[in-house]
């Protein structure tokens, strides 16, 4: 699940100097400024979260347990039968407002790129892949607080896929 995660949000090139903030990947972002990162969740391990800069997946603990709990019932609701990972898209807005006016627009669709990206990532790692429809801001405040900066932006189910 990992390496779908990277394969579709590693950073190609890091911008510096007059470029600093703009990144080069895969899928698609307003102004190359990529504000969609992702946290992939085992219900079982917990949170790992990729860092794009540096290439490297870290283990993070939530400041709210029960948040993430709420958070991974709500995925549950939505998909009882999956037996996999969850991948949370969280929203870092604050490049985003101050380079776009009407910037929240922008940020929606960068998020169905990355969700769309995840989606052709798995099928060619032959995963099943299953967007769930919430935003999941409970992720979010679970992990960072409840800093208005922070927006979950969606959620995904991934794991091997069922042959019945």
């Amino acid at each position: 699940m990992a390496a779908v995660v990277r394969e579709a949000l590693k950073a190609d090139y890091i911008g510096t100097g007059m470029h600093e903030g703009r990144k080069r990947k895969r899928v698609i972002s307003a102004g190359a400024l990529h504000p969609v990162n992702c946290v992939l969740i085992d219900p079982d391990e917990g949170a790992i979260y990729y860092d794009d800069e540096n290439d490297v997946f870290v283990a993070v603990q939530p400041r709210d347990q029960a948040l993430l709990g709420t958070y991974l019932a709500k995925c549950e609701d939505v998909l009882p039968t999956a037996r996999g990972h969850v991948i949370g898209l969280i929203a870092d807005v604050r490049d985003l407002s101050s380079v776009y006016t009407d910037h929240e627009t922008l940020l929606w669709r960068d998020a169905g790129a990355v969700l769309q990206t995840l989606a052709l990532a798995s099928e060619a790692s032959n995963l099943g892949f299953c967007p769930l429809g919430i935003l999941g801001q409970e992720l979010a405040d679970a992990l960072l607080g409840n800093d208005q900066a922070f927006v979950g932006v969606g959620a995904a189910a991934i794991g091997r896929r069922i042959h019945e």
